[in-house]
């Protein structure tokens, strides 16, 4: 049985009611009748809905739910839509008038002022009865009129306009003023100003339907679900009865490749203390968020026997954007390994990335902007007037980050973990064009631990110029059917969401404009609001205004909507001030009290003789689409200011040097730059858990590092991992044959601990590591072996704790206290080591002596360096215990930790990478140059890693070079006698060279 059409409409009118009335509904009075009259329609039609196939549910669902249509692009704004209703309805020089009232504030929109040209027309509409898949029809044939509608929509031809016309027409003349009214806002795809609540509709139709759209979002395949496999189920169960029906059909629930899969709940980080509390006594992924578009790629093996056939690539909005990506389907293709016989699928899967721009000239990821110079909308590059045409060494690159559907198995139900394990195994690195995201994963069951570890983390995303952090709980599926508790919920964590953190600027308001969909959204009554876009400007000769009194030059550079933008008091207070101000706008000529330079023609009513002040707030900088200037990114209001003149805003200028430092590397240092964000960061923190004077508490044996300057090309700033410290060893662990580094136990009070750069994690997170090895599952998935070297590694790291260069000196006392501690320790190390193994008294200076002071300057070829020892001496005490530990050094346990692009180690727990790669230290590696054999096959191993696109220089040494170095004051000039030789990269040749330094290599 069909539903007629205005049913619906009276849906949407009841829910209308509320928002319009006056004196206005409560806020806290709003969602309770918005529910009850939601429930209370939804049990009157029961009976028809339930009556409904597969074609009508989803058309149904069309109706309420235009927005999810994404696939539908009817390319129909509202002064189109005027044009087209003219035409349809046949309207004289009597109606026309009033349906185009909608251009001026306070008469309503164009639906609104429609109902009025219909209840003018007179007489009865004509029969039969409207019904909703009529209208579905509809919406179909004005999607298959615009070109950026998906390839599932039929393609009319170009002639097609009279057709639409005289559809639309017959529809209408079948209307009550009412349903005419909603109609036009359908087409917009605008039911302003009543909002829908998706939630709501979703669970009303079905219990079921949310969590299948989820899984499948597709009205018409979750409808066919709800009237096939899922039919036995009642709508609307009891509260008992719907979770154990949700159990039993969640094993059944399963992502289908080519059908769009929903995305979890994000929630803003606005607060950090309400970010603390949702983490708190949990295990989470702290996930570094990437500046791209999101890509959800379906692959179908099935399909063709082209592997680029095979792939699907779905946009965040859930559009096919297939072949507006098609610069990505090689890299895709060779990073999955697709048509090879090492592919690690045999029929499907569905992949989550993020698409990027990479640099092979600068080895780094470009800006957000540059995306649209590589990628097309609908076969038609938007937004690329004022760009520079793309450079031959940029081109795109995916970064993975999720896994959900491997053939049979829906990996989206595992835990996120588990996930990414599955992941590392499904695809190849590809240097430049194919990564995995950054993520660790951090206990909060110790908050104040784990809260160190997330303003550490949060502090070097924000200083690499990332967007900022995803968090992810752990030990929860893609998808829970359990409820939508906060902290199964991801969290978005950018510096603009926390107060005080973002880019702000005052902004001089030069002229605004007004939008009647938008007007009904504001909140405030019709004839309050008189302008909903406000356009803003920047001076262009400040000193010339203020000195000489000379005529002001604004150079226009975006504008603001008051949707989401502009909070209602701000809007109204603005709508106020500018009542005096404004005087109508001629494109065509200059105002009266200004000049205006502007890109494009602006869509501006009025100007303001005296410019309002907005202090706006942004995500960043960038340059705006057909724009060669920078300008904030997501700009929104945040206050307006009456005390302040225009005279004093932001400069053009000063707002493309803000732009410029912004976008650009620290000026001193990564690390610097990241000590200021932790400080910053700090200060947000209530002020009991704020750690004071932690300069004054530092270890007095924190290692001290200064990264030599890069002479080779830059290291790409999101690419690369953090660096990692200088390797620790707690009392525990003394029984293992490992070099001390006079490292002390921490002091247990609070306010004692190091700085966050300095601090060791917990036992538990050592143990960390177990939960990133792959899993056994499939048989083609195959686990990676821990290499025999990695398996004895008991130290952990911090990010950032190498970079420790400005750590004020502990006193006196303390010192000596610490100095003599380390010697008894490294003595106790001496006697357990004889007492469960073989005597070996390494022949060393007494212990009486006085400590050899740390690395220092340039001499000394360990300062700065991280170090690989060759197996047969990694267990030697006389090189790890007395010669090694008289330098500030970094011992890696394996070449793996060097490899970016392999797996063969566990990522060590305190750094956001999975794998380490120590960019900007030194690279050595420690042989017995008298066990030849051993020596070759090192250096075969090293030109071997990254799949032998390796690019740092690694330097190979014997390990006598350590006793020359004892007192850290001989130059390279005196110890080359020691140096084998060392890996350069051959551009020619793209791969790396071994220039060796003896005969016999």
């Amino acid at each position: 049985m069909p539903l007629p059409f205005g049913e619906i409409c009276t849906l949407l009118s009841r829910l209308e009611e509320i928002e319009t009335s006056d004196p206005p509904v409560l806020p806290k009075d709003k969602y309770p009748r918005t529910k009850e009259i939601i429930e209370s329609w939804f049990k009157s039609h029961r009976r028809p809905i339930n009556e409904l196939d597969a074609e009508g549910t989803a058309a149904l669902l069309s109706t309420l739910l235009p927005e999810w249509r994404t696939d539908r692009v009817h390319g129909i704004q509202t002064a189109n839509l005027y044009r087209i209703l003219c035409r349809a309805m046949e309207l004289g020089i009597t109606r026309r008038p009033i349906l185009e009232q909608y251009k001026q504030p306070g008469k309503g929109d164009i639906g609104l002022c429609l109902e009025r040209v219909m209840r003018l027309g007179g007489g009865p509409p004509a029969k039969p009865v409207v019904m909703v898949e009529e209208v579905d029809d509809m919406l179909q044939m004005l999607a298959g009129g615009s070109r950026h509608s998906g390839p599932s929509i039929p393609r009319l031809p170009p002639s097609s306009s009279e057709q639409r016309d005289k559809t639309i027409g017959n529809i209408l003349f079948r209307c009550e003023p009412n349903e005419g009214k909603w109609l036009a806002r359908l087409i917009l795809k605008d039911f302003s100003p009543v909002r829908i609540d998706e939630k709501l509709i979703l669970k009303n139709l079905h219990f079921l339907l949310e969590d299948l759209l989820n899984f499948q979002r597709d009205f018409h395949a979750a409808a066919t679900l709800l009237k096939g496999e899922f039919q036995d189920y009642p709508c609307r169960p009891d509260p008992m009865s719907e979770r154990l029906h949700k159990r039993g059909v969640a094993a059944r629930m399963r992502p289908v490749v080519g059908i769009k899969v929903g995305r979890p709940k994000f929630d803003k980080a606005r607060d950090v203390k309400y970010v603390l509390s949702t983490l708190a006594g949990k295990e989470w992924a702290l996930e570094r968020k990437y500046d791209g578009e999101y890509c959800e790629i379906h692959v179908d093996l099935q399909k063709s026997t082209d592997p680029k056939q095979c792939i699907t690539i779905f946009a965040k909005s859930g559009k096919d954007s297939t072949q507006d990506k098609k610069g990505l389907h090689d890299t895709l293709v060779k990073s999955l390994r697709l048509g090879q016989p090492d592919c690690r699928f045999e029929r499907q899967a569905i992949l989550l990335g993020e698409m990027v721009v990479y640099s092979d000239e600068d080895r780094e990821i470009m800006p957000f902007e540059k995306i649209r110079k590589h990628v097309t909308r609908s076969g038609v590059s938007i937004g690329t007037d004022a760009d520079s045409q793309p450079h031959d060494h940029e081109h795109l690159a995916i970064v993975f980050f999720d896994l959900l559907l491997l053939d049979d198995e829906v990996v989206m139900n595992r835990p996120v973990n588990e996930r990414r394990n599955w992941l590392r195994e499904t695809y190849l690195k590809i240097p430049g064009r194919a990564i995995g995201a950054e993520w660790r994963t951090v206990d909060f069951s110790d908050i104040e631990s784990g809260e160190e570890k997330l303003l550490q983390q949060f502090a070097a995303a924000i200083a690499r110029r990332t967007e900022g952090l995803v968090l992810k709980p752990l030990n929860v599926p893609y998808f829970s059917l359990e409820g939508d508790a906060p902290d199964k919920r991801y969290i978005k964590v950018k510096k603009d969401y926390l107060k005080g953190l973002g880019d702000e600027a005052d902004f001089a308001v030069i002229g605004a404009s007004y939008n009647a969909q938008q007007a009904a959204t504001s909140g405030l009554k019709a004839h309050a609001v008189k302008w909903t876009t406000f356009h803003l400007g920047c001076l262009t000769n400040q000193e010339d205004v203020r000195r000489n009194n000379a005529r002001p030059d604004f150079q226009y550079v975006g504008s603001i909507d008051q949707e989401k933008c502009i909070p209602r008091p701000i809007l109204e207070a603005a709508n106020n001030e500018a009542t005096f101000r404004a005087k109508p706008y001629d494109p065509s000529k200059q105002p009266e009290s200004f000049d205006i330079r502007t890109f494009q023609v602006v869509k501006m009513d009025h100007v303001f003789n005296e410019p309002l002040v907005f202090e706006v707030l942004g995500s960043g900088f960038e340059k705006p689409s057909n724009r060669n200037f920078f300008m904030l990114r997501h700009p929104r209001v945040k206050k307006m200011h009456e005390d302040r003149s225009w005279i004093d805003c932001i400069t053009f200028e000063q707002l493309q040097e803000q732009g410029e430092v912004s976008r650009a590397a620290p000026e001193d240092s990564e690390f610097q730059e990241t000590r200021r964000w932790i400080k910053r960061l700090e200060e947000l923190l209530p002020k009991h858990r704020r750690k004071v004077e932690r300069e004054k508490t530092a270890s007095p044996k924190s290692r001290k590092t200064i990264t030599p300057p890069t002479t080779g090309p830059r290291r790409p700033r999101q690419l690369q991992s953090p660096m990692e410290p200088q390797l620790k060893r707690m009392v525990n662990e003394l029984p293992t044959p490992l070099p001390s580094f006079g490292v002390e136990r921490l002091p247990s009070s609070p306010s004692q601990r190091p700085p966050l750069f300095q601090r060791q994690s917990s036992k538990r997170q050592r143990e960390d590591t177990s939960r990133h090895l792959p899993l056994p599952k499939k048989a083609r998935i195959e686990s990676n072996e821990k290499t025999p070297d990695s398996s004895r590694s008991s130290v952990i790291s911090t990010p950032l704790a190498e970079l420790s260069t400005n750590i004020d000196p502990p006193s006196a006392r303390e010192a000596s206290r610490q100095t003599q501690r380390s010697r008894a320790l490294s003595e106790l190390t001496r006697k357990v080591a004889a007492f469960i193994g073989p005597s070996r008294t390494p022949s060393t200076p007494s212990n009486n002596a006085s400590p050899t002071p740390p690395c220092s300057g340039s001499k000394c070829p360990f300062a700065s360096a991280t170090v690989y020892l060759t197996p047969c001496i990694s267990k030697t005490l006389y090189i790890t215990e007395d010669l090694l530990s008289m330098h500030n050094i970094h011992v890696v346990t394996s070449l793996s930790h060097w490899d970016r692009a392999s797996f063969a180690h566990s990522p060590l727990p305190a750094t956001v990478s999975e794998s380490q790669s120590h960019p900007g230290m030194r690279k050595i590696v420690l042989v017995e140059r008298k066990r030849r054999a051993a020596v070759r096959d090192v250096v075969k191993r090293i030109q071997g890693l990254t799949g032998g696109a390796f690019r740092e220089r690694v330097e190979v040494w014997d390990w006598r070079v350590l006793e020359e170095c004892k007192k850290h004051d001989r130059g390279t000039d005196k110890v080359n006698r020691h140096f084998l030789g060392a890996t350069v990269w051959d551009s020619r040749r793209e791969r790396p060279m071994f220039v060796k330094e003896c005969d016999w290599l």
